[in-house]
This record gives structure tokens, sequence and C-alpha cells, in this order.
């Protein structure tokens, strides 16, 4: 089975204390890797991941068959057009309304032209329930409904990979169970951190992790 994403020996090149020691991933194609750690791990590794870091000498990681860091611009653009994101804080354009906030990235990237990234978008939206705030900016969102938004602009370029930090957290879970349910048919490949006990992607993971003082180690059962 293919890796998509394959870290050996890593850490950041920047000593961080919550990350002292190096951890070794695999995330094959066509499954959901969940990690359960704290905000401060995982924003350091999903920055490997983007390759808004690198890591430290003598460790690897290759996402995709690349290795995100060492990218010249060029092709550093074309490889993050592969991935879907959705970090913390979720990144969305304030001064955006929603539909905007899905459409312009699909157009300034080149993957499609305005009328379709319209289409793209709308599509997407509406899978998500989110039909009715196409005009609304992300500030007039409830904070439920705007992790959904974030998704669904990490969703609307029809990535290889989905990258997600703690996704649903302020979702109640049937209905989070629900948008991880079209997220994972749209993108079968994943690597999705939380910060708290989460059921529904337990439930979804093909693989749960934990990572803490003690290291990254795979779990037997649902942690708290």
């Amino acid at each position: 089975m293919t890796a998509a994403i394959s870290a050996t020996q890593l850490k950041p090149r920047l000593p961080l204390a919550e990350w002292p020691d190096p951890v070794s991933l695999e995330v094959d194609e066509g499954g959901w890797v969940v990690i359960r750690t704290t905000p401060a791990r995982s924003g350091a590794l999903l920055r490997l991941c983007v390759g808004l870091d690198e890591p430290a000498p003598h460790g690897n990681i290759e996402l995709l068959g690349h290795r995100p860091g060492q990218l010249r611009r060029d092709a550093a653009f074309h490889f993050r057009r592969a991935l879907g994101v959705a970090l913390q804080p979720d990144g969305l354009v304030s001064n955006l309304p929603m539909l905007r906030n899905l459409v312009v990235p699909l157009v300034y990237s080149g993957q499609r032209s305005p009328d379709e990234a319209d289409r793209r978008a709308r599509a997407v939206l509406d899978a998500l329930h989110l039909g009715d705030w196409t005009d609304a900016r992300p500030s007039e969102l409830p904070p439920d409904l705007r992790q959904v938004a974030a998704l669904a602009r990490a969703l609307a370029p029809e990535p290889k990979l989905l990258l997600l930090e703690d996704p649903l957290n302020a979702v109640r879970s049937r209905q989070a169970l629900e948008v991880l349910e079209y997220c994972k048919r749209q993108v079968p490949t994943a690597l999705v951190t939380v910060f708290r006990r989460s059921e529904p992607l337990y439930d979804l993971a093909d693989a749960l992790m934990l990572w803490d003082a003690r290291g990254l180690v795979a779990a037997t059962e649902g942690v708290a």
C-alpha cells in the first residue's frame, strides 16, 4: 500500500518543549489517521506537513511523494493544490462572503474558471447544509457553522489529502458525524488531530493514535 504521508525520526528544526524526541508516522492512501494530542504538537506537525517549517537534521517527512520543506516556490504552489487544509484558527477571510471564501482560492490557483469555481463552491456548501449562508461573512456564522465552513473550503479543490486540526470541536456529535462522513467520501485520505475526546472522529478513523509525553503510539482503544 502506498503511503500518502511518511515521516521518520521527525521533529521540528526549532526545539519544542512538548516535542523533545523524534517520532515516526505513516498514513496510507485511503486511510484516515486521527491523533489525539496537544495544540503545540499538532501545530508543529501540520506546519511540517504543509512545508511552512523544515524538520530537524536526520528527520524526514514526505507527503504525496514530496518533501514539503524542500520544494521551490512553483513546486510548492502546485503541491499545496493537492492538499485540503483546515488548521486553527480557521483562516477564513473575514471580509469575504462565504461563497467567495471558496471561489477565490479555486480561481487564484488556476484549478477552476470563475463559473466552474462558483458551481463547485455552491455544491460543497449545499452538501454541508451551508447553502443559506453563501452571502454571510464568517463573523456572522455561529461557531459550529464556521467550523463546517472551514471544512467546506478545504474540500472545494477536491484535494488528494486532508490535513485537519481539531476540525469540529464546536459541532454537535450527530452533525459532526454527518459532516465527517461526507468529508471521507470526498477525500478518503486524511491526517486529523484532536485536542479532546471526539467520538465521531474515533468512530470514523482507520487508525487512532495518542501523542503525549510518552511519545506517539497507536491506541488500542478510544482515548480520553
